[in-house]
């Protein structure tokens, strides 16, 4: 059993292997060319890696630093939860003889399934500038951190087989393996701007130092698409956000709560959301001026962006009145507690001139199920934001808790 390191291999294979190896290429090629959106771009990607007629990997996850840049995280991932779902998706992709063109066609079909090991690493995270290459490789195993702070470090390449990386989910409290597994970095402008991480832990295929070479050709493409991808995104959101604190905009909000409530009733899942309103925001503005008015809006809304997760969605609503739309949050409490932490640290902060203190803000909290209205969604928020501040401003208030507040 190969229980070492590996390095990018240099080996050249076969004419059929290096032929088979330009097919692949330019179907992936091909693909990415025909859409600028970045998340069918990174189905492409996985779809590519994972599928037979590609490179053949159980399962693939992509890491990337993308609005916040010096943080890799978990963006979509491609796999089975199981070795009995690995078999049964195996078996589907032979009896509909879908090859990979077929499958990259399939992607308004698949763009809101639930991805497995995106839902286990929601929690992970990797700061770049605080990535360090391992130093001992003689281990039984390695943490997720390790692996992906490795690639980042080396900008290099690497598989490992006959041992495991293990990432611990707090969430569910079982860890998430990854057997015969390989890294691979992406590239922007000379800097890691992503990862690719791939394993075989369902057929325990061993990793060959030539299939490296696919996959850094993968990662060279992802590189290209991802840069317009990324131009195109930065474009599209000129109009999209608010020109003084450079969050989403109330009309952009309103699209895009549509429809994710739109996937969240496909996926069966609640949504939840937080309204905020700066506490006596007018006297501020009245007493030191506008200027200083709009000064405390952008940072505030910066401190939300830095302080929520990628898949937030932060929106001004109007005035002094944010909005926090938790996708990937299914109970009050849990976001109740997000709540409270955003409030806790504006308390904290100093804000322009002022003393931490100074500038507070109340929060309204609610949370609608699939089944559910979704306009309540803000309305009920609206409403708990109402008790927050009859309460006494600066604490936060979840509908149909009405005892519960930050105070209590």
């Amino acid at each position: 059993m190969d229980t070492t390191l590996n390095s990018q291999s240099n080996d050249t294979g076969d004419s059929s292997s290096l032929l088979k190896e330009m097919t692949f290429q330019l179907t992936v090629t091909r693909a990415m060319l025909k859409t600028v959106e970045l998340d069918q771009i990174l189905y492409i990607i996985l779809s590519g890696i994972t599928h037979g007629d590609g490179l053949n990997f159980n399962r693939a996850v992509l890491f990337l630093a993308w609005d916040r840049r010096n943080e890799l995280r978990v963006t979509r991932s491609a796999g089975p939860a199981n070795g009995e779902e690995a078999h049964r998706i195996w078996e589907s992709i032979k009896a509909e003889r879908l090859n990979l063109e077929n499958l990259f066609d399939r992607y308004n079909v698949s763009a809101g399934e639930p991805q497995y090991l995106t839902t286990r690493l929601s929690g992970f995270s990797l700061k770049l500038d605080e990535a360090t290459p391992m130093s001992s490789l003689d281990k039984s195993s390695f943490t997720l951190s390790e692996v992906l702070s490795h690639c980042v470090a080396t900008k290099q390449p690497y598989y490992v087989n006959g041992r495991e990386a293990y990432y611990d989910d707090q969430i569910s409290e079982d860890a998430v393996i990854f057997k015969n597994f390989a890294c691979t970095p992406i590239f922007l402008n000379d800097e890691v701007f992503g990862l690719i991480l791939t394993d075989n832990l369902y057929n325990l295929r061993v990793i060959h130092g030539d299939e490296m070479r696919g996959l850094s050709a993968v990662a060279n493409l992802a590189s290209i698409a991802l840069e317009r991808a990324l131009l195109y995104r930065r474009l599209k959101e000129m109009a999209q956000v608010d020109g003084l604190t450079g969050v989403f905009n109330r009309r952009y909000y309103e699209k895009y709560l549509h429809d994710e409530f739109i996937r969240s009733k496909r996926l069966m899942r609640s949504l939840a959301m937080i309204v905020f309103d700066i506490d006596l925001f007018k006297q501020c503005n009245d007493v030191y001026g506008h200027e200083c008015g709009d000064r405390v809006l952008r940072q505030f809304a910066q401190l939300l962006k830095s302080n929520t997760r990628e898949e937030d969605l932060i929106a001004r609503y109007g005035g002094e009145e944010f909005v926090v739309l938790l996708t990937g949050e299914s109970t009050g409490n849990g976001a109740f507690a997000a709540a409270e932490k955003l409030r806790s640290i504006v308390e904290k902060t100093a804000f322009d001139d002022f003393e931490p203190g100074k500038i507070t803000v109340s929060a309204g909290v609610s949370i609608v199920s699939s089944d559910e209205n979704f306009e309540e969604l803000f309305t009920r928020a609206d409403q708990a934001l109402y008790e927050a501040k009859r309460a006494g401003r600066n604490q936060v208030c979840l509908f149909g808790s009405p005892k519960q507040t930050s105070q209590d």
